[in-house]
């Protein structure tokens, strides 16, 4: 008989990851550990679940092993349920609350917020991981995780948006670049600057764009990155200048290691950043999370 729902937890997470080490990450244990608990689920079991040696593939699941998973988030969702209607009884909030998010939100806009939430909530677990945008929108609709939080959201069947924050957009330079003395700048000066650029498919790209070409300016890009912080980096070694979020950049600002320019009145502009929520019966714990994390 399978009593113990926390293995049934990491041979899930271990079928949707394909990965010992990710689902070590994910469960904050160690892979050893993943590893010592579906041995042990496979003798309790009498049945092989995973095909191992799988090369490129990673981790696949057996026959047995699929009729297991698809059973077992069957049986952890009931539970979770069950866990909560009890909790709504006596008025508690409590429980794990799923978010993911990206990087350029969830490293610098989400702290700060987090914080007095758990402070609040104690009994609240926020598990936190971060992807690319579309996978977030997946992840949301397909309900492996219960919050997604990304920038410039668009709307999409299935999902509630709730607003989180309003980026102020600046432009970065290193502290030896000619604009670092400059109290604002316009777009138009960018014109002819080597230009460190999200990566295409990255939706604050296409914002960045757009008031570029509203500004008459085709931007000079050298490089181009899905991640905020790697674009930090380029900027910091002198190799070009980028449009950020303030909010990114302020840690490095204090430490002199980038510039910020805010840009002129007439071309300042934000970023919208969104909640996201599947349009079901939410838990109580993620009502709590979004309504901490929504902007007012």
């Amino acid at each position: 008989m399978i009593h113990d729902l926390r293995t049934l937890q990491l041979y899930c997470d271990l079928v949707e990851t394909r990965s010992f080490s990710l689902t070590a990450e994910r469960n904050f244990i160690t892979q050893s550990a993943v590893s010592q608990r579906i041995r042990t689920l496979e003798a309790e079991l009498k049945r092989s679940l995973l095909e191992r040696g799988s090369g490129q593939r990673g981790i696949l699941p057996t026959p047995a092993g699929q009729t297991l998973y698809e059973g077992a988030k069957e049986l952890l969702q009931r539970a979770s349920e069950l866990e909560e209607s009890l909790q709504e009884i006596g008025d508690e909030v409590a429980g794990t609350v799923r978010v993911v998010t990206v990087y350029s939100v969830g490293l610098h806009a989400l702290p700060k917020r987090l914080k007095p939430f758990l402070t609040q909530y104690p009994k609240v677990n926020v598990h936190l991981e971060y992807s690319q945008t579309s996978r977030v929108v997946q992840e949301v609709l397909s309900g492996k995780v219960d919050v997604g939080i990304i920038a410039c959201p668009s709307p999409r069947q299935g999902v509630t948006i709730y607003p989180f924050e309003e980026d102020t957009m600046v432009l970065v330079c290193a502290p030896e670049h000619p604009f670092a003395t400059r109290s604002e700048i316009a777009l138009s000066e960018l014109a002819r600057e080597p230009f460190i650029a999200f990566a295409p498919h990255i939706p604050t790209r296409h914002l960045i764009d757009e008031k570029l070409r509203l500004a008459g300016v085709e931007a000079t890009i050298v490089n181009t990155f899905d991640n905020i912080e790697t674009i930090k980096n380029l900027v910091e070694i002198g190799s070009g200048v980028a449009i950020l979020p303030l909010e990114s950049a302020t840690r490095e600002a204090n430490e002199n290691a980038l510039k910020i320019v805010p840009l002129r009145p007439e071309d300042a502009f934000t970023r919208p950043t969104g909640i996201l929520v599947k349009q079901t019966q939410l838990r109580s714990a993620v009502r709590a999370f979004v309504s901490a994390m929504r902007q007012e």
